[in-house]
């Protein structure tokens, strides 16, 4: 019988739930990297290794789950590492995401690192440089998405002024992934049909508003069934491509609030997508929040139409999921797993249709992976 295992990257280390495929009993171990601020994992199956991507200590992996650990920065000069990512058909050659939005490339399992030469030139590069301090992580490359079928194409997103770029030919050249986003935001529209400014001033309201907020990316999702379909939620709303990511449509219709932060997409069914809102403007303390339902989203037609899953979830939070906070797994039916910035952790075995608190007390969880081995 397989195991099932969920990853969760937090603020003092990595944690580890692991349970048989019937996913009804857990048994928790971590953390592995104690006091180290976790923000993100990758697997790598073929060769048994575990990537831990940290605020402080660059990469580091395992091959023993967490047992034991060996850094991984010569060439990576930034040491606050947001993501990395495996290549599903090599796994010598791994993607990084750093602070100041920075990609970087190895070929041998991250013994060595180098710039991604392309990324350096791609569009958007006049604004990507440099650190902020708005939204949880200021300035940073997030998201690197590879197509499992075609690793040559990839998504990588970073919270700058162009949200997203894709690249077709393994990151020699890039191009923007955002046709039919910008085009769709419904506070840019109201801002152009505003009567109490010019036309001029309206057009600049518009331009900043696209620039500042629209744009930023929360998370992107590849479906395993049909790669080139994706999924993408935005500060300003949820998005489909079916030709990855070279156009998008929008599928917020349907959802209690346009703005969240992380997505899901069914392992094997390409119209099934998971989102949790999160309600802009309702906190006093953090822009972004969950208050209120702990309420999870389902489409089943590739976002056409939306349902509500509560049935286990609290209804009195205060609380968020972050970007990469929620993933499945392969299994059937599906599990559906998510970590909350209030250190607990829910699952679902039956894709939704019912959720069990799979932890509690840990700190804030900044990333969810799934292992199935």
């Amino acid at each position: 019988m397989p195991t099932v295992m969920v990853l969760a990257g937090t603020t003092e280390g990595l944690f580890v739930l692991e349970s048989d495929a019937r996913r009804t009993k857990w048994r928790r171990r971590g953390p592995y990297l104690k006091g180290v601020s976790v923000n993100h994992v990758a697997w790598d199956g073929r060769g048994k290794t575990l990537y831990a991507t940290t605020s402080t200590e660059g990469i580091l992996s395992t091959r023993n789950f967490g047992r034991s650990w060996t850094p991984l920065n010569d060439g990576l000069p930034i040491r606050k590492v947001w993501t990395v990512a495996v290549n599903p058909k090599d796994p010598r050659q791994l993607w990084a995401g750093t602070h100041f939005s920075y990609l970087f490339k190895s070929d041998n399992r991250g013994k060595t690192w180098q710039a991604a030469a392309g990324y350096v030139n791609a569009p958007g590069k006049e604004g990507r440089w440099g650190d902020w301090g708005m939204g949880t992580i200021g300035n940073s490359l997030h998201g690197i998405h590879i197509d499992p079928q075609n690793p040559k194409r990839m998504i990588v997103v970073s919270s700058t002024d162009h949200g997203a770029v894709r690249t077709e030919d393994g990151g020699e050249t890039w191009e923007y992934a955002r046709t039919g986003v910008f085009e769709s935001c419904p506070d840019a529209d109201r801002s152009l049909r505003g009567k109490d400014s010019t036309a001029e001033e309206r057009v600049k309201t518009v331009e900043a508003h696209l620039a500042q907020v629209h744009a930023c990316t929360h998370r992107i999702g590849i479906s395993p069934a049909a790669t080139s379909t994706l999924y993408r939620q935005q500060h300003c709303g949820v998005y489909r491509s079916d030709d990855f990511g070279r156009s998008w449509v929008d599928i917020s219709a349907g959802l209690p609030d346009r703005h969240g932060f992380p997505l899901a997409v069914h392992a094997t069914q390409k119209e099934t997508v998971f989102v949790i809102p999160a309600y802009q403007g309702k906190c006093k303390k953090h822009n972004s929040c969950i208050q209120g339902g702990l309420d999870v989203y389902r489409s089943r037609t590739g976002g056409h139409h939306w349902e509500k899953l509560t049935e286990g979830l609290p209804r009195k939070v205060h609380t968020v999921v972050l970007r990469h906070g929620m993933d499945v797994d392969s299994l059937k039916p599906g599990g559906l797993y998510f970590g909350t910035t209030a250190g607990e952790i829910y699952g679902s075995a039956d894709e939704g249709d019912s959720w069990t608190r799979l932890a509690k007390g840990l700190p804030r969880v900044q990333g969810i992976v799934t292992v199935v081995a």
